[in-house]
C-alpha cells in the first residue's frame, strides 16, 4: 500500500523543497493542500520544468503552478476516474471524502512499467455455455468487447504493469486462441499448457511446470475484466507470507422490502428496503508454490474448494478488495454491460 502521507504538501511549500521531495517518490507528483487539510491542485516534475523554462523568477510557492484541475476520485467513483487517467497519462490519483480531504491515493495500475517476474496463469478453456450460440464456433476468451478480444485486453493490461511471463491454460476450441496469438505482437510472452478433460478454475493449476514458475503466481479467469491493481496483490502476498489471497468485488444489494425485526416472536422494529453489503470472488487470486502443491494432477478441482483444502492445511490465507471496474463476462447481459463500458 503507498503512504498518501508522502505526497501531500501545504501551498505555501517552496518550489526548490517540492523538486527535493519529488526526488523521493516513485510516481512524480505531488498534491497541493490547503491551511485546512484540502485538496487544492497537483504538480508534477512536468509542471516544474515548464516552470523553469517558462519563468524568469528563481523561486515560487507551489500553490501559483500547481494545476488545479488535477484528477481526483471519491472512492466510489474510481472507476471513472481511472479511465479519466489513462486518457491524461496520470499514475496516481487522489482518494478524497466529502470534505475534499485526501483520505488516500490510487496507484493506476495502467501505467505501471516496472518488470515483473512473477508468472500469470489465464485460465482460458471454459465453454461459455452461457453466451451459446456466441461460443458455438468461438471460444469465450476470443468474444469481442468493446472491438477487442476479451483474452487480448486481459493481456494488454497485464503487460501494461509490466508482467511478462504469462501462461494460458487452453481447453474447448483451444487453436482459435492459440493461432490468434501467434500472430499478436505480444506473442513471445505468451506459453500454453493445455487440459485433456475440464478441471475446473483449480484443477489445471497441476499442468504447470513449477521448476519455470516464478511464485508467487497470479491466475484469473479468462472471462474477468478487472481494472484493479494486480501488482498491489502480488505484493501484499510477498510482503505479509500469504499462501494465497482472493480478490474481492464489493457489492451492494438493496433489499425490495421491509425487513422485520424481531426476537422470540416479539416485534421490535422494521427497516426499510434495507441494504447489504457483500464480498464478491472476484475470479482473481495470488497463489503460493505451498497451495499449489494442493493441487492433484487431472483431478477437477474449483478455486473455493482449493482455499477449504489449505485452510484445512493451515497456510495463510487472505483477501484484497476492490472497488474499481470489475466485471464477469459469463452472460449475456454482463458482455452488454461491458460493450457499453468500453466503447463510452
Amino acid at each position: 500500500m503507498i503512504d498518501h502521507e508522502k505526497y501531500l504538501v501545504p501551498s505555501n511549500l517552496e518550489i526548490i523543497k517540492a523538486i527535493e521531495k519529488l526526488n523521493n517518490l516513485k510516481h512524480k507528483v505531488l498534491f497541493i493542500l490547503d491551511f485546512s487539510g484540502k485538496l487544492m491542485g497537483s504538480i508534477s516534475d512536468g509542471d516544474i520544468r515548464r516552470w523553469i523554462i517558462k519563468s524568469n523568477k528563481k523561486t515560487a510557492k507551489c500553490s501559483e503552478i500547481m494545476n488545479e484541475e488535477c484528477i481526483y476520485s471519491k472512492k466510489k467513483d474510481l472507476a471513472k476516474a481511472q479511465k479519466k487517467a489513462l486518457s491524461k497519462g496520470v499514475s496516481l490519483i487522489p482518494i478524497v471524502d466529502s470534505e475534499m480531504i485526501v483520505i488516500g491515493v490510487y496507484e493506476s495500475s495502467f501505467l505501471l512499467t516496472e518488470k515483473k517476474k512473477n508468472t500469470i496463469l489465464i485460465m482460458a478453456g471454459g465453454k461459455g455455455t452461457r453466451l451459446l450460440p456466441l461460443t458455438e464456433n468461438v471460444p469465450k476468451p476470443m468474444i469481442e468487447v468493446g472491438g477487442k478480444p476479451i483474452i487480448e485486453r486481459i493481456i494488454e493490461k497485464l503487460l501494461r504493469e509490466g508482467f511478462e511471463n504469462i501462461v494460458l491454460s487452453l481447453g474447448h476450441l483451444s487453436n482459435v486462441i492459440e493461432n490468434y496469438i501467434s500472430n499478436s505482437e505480444f506473442k513471445d510472452n505468451i506459453s500454453f499448457i493445455k487440459e485433456d478433460k475440464p478441471l475446473g478454475t483449480a484443477g489445471a493449476l497441476s499442468n504447470i511446470d513449477i521448476e519455470k514458475t516464478n511464485f508467487p503466481i497470479l491466475v484469473t479467469n479468462g472471462d474477468i475484466l478487472c481494472e484493479c491493481n494486480l501488482s498491489s496483490v502480488i505484493e501484499k502476498a510477498e510482503s505479509e507470507n500469504y499462501d494465497g489471497i482472493m480478490l474481492c468485488k464489493e457489492e451492494n444489494f438493496t433489499f425490495p422490502f421491509g425487513v422485520v425485526e424481531c426476537k422470540d416472536q416479539q416485534w421490535l422494529g422494521i427497516k426499510e428496503k434495507p441494504t447489504f453489503q457483500y464480498k464478491v470472488n472476484a475470479g482473481i487470486y495470488v497463489l503460493s508454490e505451498k497451495i499449489i502443491k494442493l493441487v492433484n494432477k487431472n483431478d477437477f478441482l474449483d478455486m473455493p474448494k482449493l482455499f477449504e483444502i489449505a485452510k484445512n492445511n493451515k497456510l495463510k490465507l487472505g483477501i484484497e478488495c476492490t472497488n474499481q471496474y470489475w466485471i464477469d463476462i459469463g452472460r449475456h447481459e454482463t458482455l452488454n454491460s461491458a460493450n457499453n463500458y468500453f466503447q463510452s
